[in-house]
């Protein structure tokens, strides 16, 4: 086999990322990072070794990876939907919407005002980053909160309530964005009319689509798992058969307009109220294994590093204003329901973005590349690298002096 050919090279890089995936998770793991971080950098390193330009110029090779990297999106929100149960969300909504609202609205904002008015990028790149620094990485924090047996504290509940509805809330505001920025970008209305008018129809049309959802959730979900489960042989047959439906579902959500991601965690709802469907995920995580690294690994492959080092001071403004503003608009409205410290606490913990910022930005630039400028690029993975190391850090030994 020639190597020079693109099926050569995607071999070749494919069996350095199997082979290396164990020793990128034990080194993070020594080192207290979260295990995305190595990926993105394992991507970085992959990248400046192929050459961006080499590798998008062999469509085997940059079309197998962007479709690993897409299927590795929706495993990701698929097992994050799998992992949440609407009826508890729902339930702790009174004692989490306050610090929940004010978090969503004024990391919002904040990242939408330093996009527009400081770095002069258009209405939809701005809007594109406020909704990524709206979210937050929750297994990041609650990891540390578990490894020193706090998870259970009243703290580490509000944090996981807080954290999930962050992210929730930031895929509802992407499903809005992957519907609305194509009219945005080519319309030839009045700019408000033309968001107002598409936010109207994409909000009409992801109500539809969650509606089918709930139906298929409380109607037909324990009808196709018990038959299923009947007609398998194995455990893993009828795992199976449970992601074929969750793609179907993301494939619907697509094909509306919401980007196969969102269908993916609307997926992993309508099965999360299904104990034997959750029951299923120990076998699920084969297959997350598998293929959400390549999400995380492709991130870091679109970033060169010579652009990285070009956009530092891009990425470190986004940084210290991500930071910031997270700690601002967590604390503030938990000191209405907790003292200080509980309150800084849950700040810090709230910093990390990895998954679903990621998400965000990826998804966006997917639509058009004018959305996701180059350096905007660079400075959000340097955000979730630096917050995604930095913060357990931190939040580990401010909660040892505590205990």
């Amino acid at each position: 086999m020639d190597l020079d050919s693109g099926s050569g090279l995607l071999l070749i890089a494919l069996g350095a990322i199997l082979a290396l995936g164990p020793l990128t998770k034990g080194i993070c793991r020594r080192l207290g990072t979260p295990v995305s971080v190595g990926y993105i950098v394992l991507g970085l390193i992959l990248g400046s070794v192929i050459g961006p330009a080499d590798a998008a110029s062999i469509p085997i090779f940059s079309g197998t990876f962007s479709a690993l990297a897409q299927l590795g999106v929706v495993a990701l929100l698929f097992r994050v939907g799998l992992r949440s149960h609407t009826s508890e969300l729902l339930r702790k909504l009174p004692d989490a919407s306050v610090i929940w609202i004010g978090n969503v609205l004024g990391t919002f904002a904040v990242g939408f005002a330093v996009s527009r008015f400081g770095l002069h990028w258009s209405l939809e790149t701005s809007l594109v980053l406020g909704t990524a620094f709206s979210a937050t990485s929750i297994a990041i924090s609650l990891a540390v909160w578990d490894e020193l047996g706090l998870a259970n504290s009243d703290t580490g509940a509000m944090l996981l309530d807080v954290a999930e509805l962050d992210d929730l809330s930031a895929v509802v505001l992407l499903a809005v964005l992957l519907g609305t920025l194509p009219g945005m970008l080519n319309g030839d209305d009045s700019l408000w009319i033309r968001v107002g008018s598409s936010s109207i129809f994409v909000l009409v049309k992801l109500a539809i689509f969650i509606a089918g959802c709930y139906l298929f959730a409380h109607y037909l979900e324990a009808r196709f798992t018990d038959f299923n489960r009947r007609m398998s042989d194995t455990r893993a047959s009828l795992t199976i058969s449970i992601l074929g439906a969750g793609l179907v579902i993301a494939a619907i959500a697509d094909y509306m307009g919401f980007s196969s991601a969102i269908g993916a965690l609307f997926a992993g709802l309508a099965f999360s109220r299904d104990p034997e469907a959750v029951r299923t995920d120990g076998n699920f995580t084969y297959f997350y294994e598998f293929l959400t690294p390549f999400f995380f690994i492709h991130i870091g492959m679109q970033v060169e590093l010579g652009m990285l080092v070009d956009s530092i001071d891009v990425g470190l403004l986004l940084l210290v204003m991500a930071v910031v503003s997270k700690l601002v608009f967590t604390i503030a409205p938990a000191l209405l329901s907790m003292n200080r410290r509980n309150a800084v606490n849950l700040g810090i913990s709230m910093v990390p973005r990895a998954e679903i910022a990621l998400v965000v930005i990826y998804e966006c630039q997917v639509i058009d590349n004018r959305i996701v400028p180059p350096e905007m690029f660079a400075g959000i993975v340097l955000v979730s690298l630096a917050t995604s190391i930095v913060s357990p850090i931190a939040l580990r030994r401010i909660l040892s002096a505590g205990t």
